[in-house]
């Protein structure tokens, strides 16, 4: 089902990568889709705020126009023509994105999606952005190892996931 997660920082950057099912996603698919995010301000949904000259300098939400679920056909040498179904979905700033070789439910993936967030957010507290990815990098891979198994979710209930994964303390923080 799922190939591949990454995630993105507000910026395009790949904070983290993990491929399943033994299959390597080109890095291209980001690109492609931060080529398609960067065209508006805000994506899926989420609320940004601007000023407008047609309201009179009013903020005004803004949309985008970069569907959560687009199809993306491989140009890398090795997977020429391949097609990917890349799903995303923003939280705190960053892109959470999965690829997928072939049709899937969208609904799953993308609730999946939401679910890893919502996961970071009870691990790391709100907001789960780029910095608390990159203070609990290793964190966040354990959890992506329990909650996606070989591409298909395993477990995504939080106080599952904290009997098998302690989330971080200060104190552990200091120790370590």
């Amino acid at each position: 089902m799922i190939q591949s997660i990454f995630l993105l920082s507000p910026t395009g950057e790949i904070l983290i990568e993990r491929h399943f099912r033994g299959r390597v996603t080109s890095r291209s698919v980001c690109e492609y889709f931060w080529e398609q995010a960067s065209v508006s301000l805000n994506h899926h949904g989420g609320l940004s705020t601007g000023i407008s000259a047609i309201s009179g300098g009013d903020p005004m939400q803004l949309y985008d126009t970069v569907p959560p679920v687009m199809e993306v056909v491989s140009d890398d040498d090795d997977n020429y023509g391949t097609t990917l179904y890349l799903f995303s979905v923003l939280r705190d700033g960053l892109s959470y994105l999965a690829a997928c070789p072939a049709e899937v439910s969208p609904l799953l993936v993308l609730e999946v999606l939401h679910r890893v967030a919502d996961i970071f957010v009870d691990y790391f507290g709100s907001p789960a952005d780029e910095s608390a990815i990159k203070d609990n990098f290793s964190t966040v891979y354990q959890l992506l190892e329990e909650i996606i198994d070989n591409g298909w979710p395993l477990t995504t209930e939080p106080n599952a996931l904290q009997a098998m994964i302690r989330p971080s303390t200060v104190m552990g923080k200091l120790t370590s």
